[in-house]
């Protein structure tokens, strides 16, 4: 009984010693930064008191949320952007890379290399991919702007320059970029058990109602996973906006993390309370948004199934 508790006592040390490394860098990374950030939203923190912020008092303590949703216009905007692009995502980049990864998984001639192709805007950075996009708009020389006045001659149309266009040209330099989302939805098609889909074939099934009667019902977990990533990377927009648009025309295509940007480090006020305050409503948006895209997704257990 002694030796068998030393060896315990033992294990139970050397997994502390393994894990606290780990867990002292989540604390000092992760867990102080955002307790500091929910901690700050109460205070008063710009460039007057950078070193010390200070306090509202629990009669003011919500000041700098309740002057956000009352009389910040620029972040009405950003998080009502924000929520466009979240519904975007899974309207239209998530259903687009079901359908591309269902018809690759048929592995008819070319696949690879269009799956390739379909993953490169993925691998490039956001930085080139703003220039590309930039250029594509360009009211000078760009793509985009020739094929408007092509098809409305002498209109002049500049997207950057069109508080409701630039929207729309911010969304189309990323929606429909699912490359790494189809990846990992074909891994979740290659490991079904090939036995299901000769056993379909012999019951006289096309591959159109394998599709959608096999393949389809077990890519459920995955199309939930990718549709939190998705739906966080539309929450989470910055890249983009920073790059393309820089927020205008007249701050139409503010994101809340643009906002945070532009609020706490983007001005010579540096009001970091009001920042930090709309980083919380932007972490608590993602943890429902996360909750909800896991209960919508949620598959039934073994326990409730038997």
């Amino acid at each position: 009984m002694k030796s068998k508790k030393r060896k315990l006592n033992q294990r139970t040390v050397f997994i502390i010693a393994f894990l606290l490394p780990s867990v002292l860098l989540f604390a000092i990374i992760y867990a102080y930064p955002l307790v500091n950030i929910f901690l700050t939203s109460f205070c008063e923190w710009n460039s007057k008191n950078f070193v010390s912020p200070k306090f509202l008092g629990w009669d003011h303590m919500f000041d700098n949320y309740i002057k956000m949703f009352t009389l910040d216009a620029n972040f009405k905007m950003a998080l009502l952007n924000s929520l466009k692009w979240v519904v975007l995502t899974l309207l239209i980049q998530v259903p687009w890379s079901v359908l591309v990864a269902l018809v690759l998984s048929s592995k008819e001639r070319g696949w690879r290399f269009i799956r390739n192709m379909f993953v490169i805007p993925n691998i490039i950075s956001t930085a080139a991919i703003g220039l590309i996009f930039l250029n594509l708009y360009s009211p000078s020389r760009g793509i985009i702007t020739e094929i408007c006045n092509m098809i409305v001659p002498e209109s002049n149309v500049s997207v950057l320059a069109n508080e409701k266009w630039a929207f729309w040209g911010v969304t189309f330099s990323f929606i429909l970029f699912g490359g790494s989302s189809c990846l990992l939805l074909l891994t979740q098609i290659f490991s079904i058990d090939p036995g299901v889909y000769e056993a379909a074939k012999i019951d006289g099934a096309s591959s159109f109602q394998i599709a959608l009667k096999i393949k389809l019902p077990l890519m459920k977990p995955m199309i939930g996973t990718i549709s939190v990533i998705a739906a966080n990377y539309g929450l989470l927009l910055y890249n983009e906006i920073a790059l393309i648009s820089g927020g205008g025309p007249d701050n139409a295509t503010y994101s809340l993390s643009y906002y945070i940007y532009k609020t706490a480090m983007g001005s010579t006020k540096l009001n970091f309370a009001r920042g930090n305050a709309a980083g919380v409503v932007q972490i608590i948006l993602g943890v429902v948004l996360v909750g909800l895209l896991n209960k919508v997704f949620r598959t039934q257990s073994k326990e409730d199934m038997m």
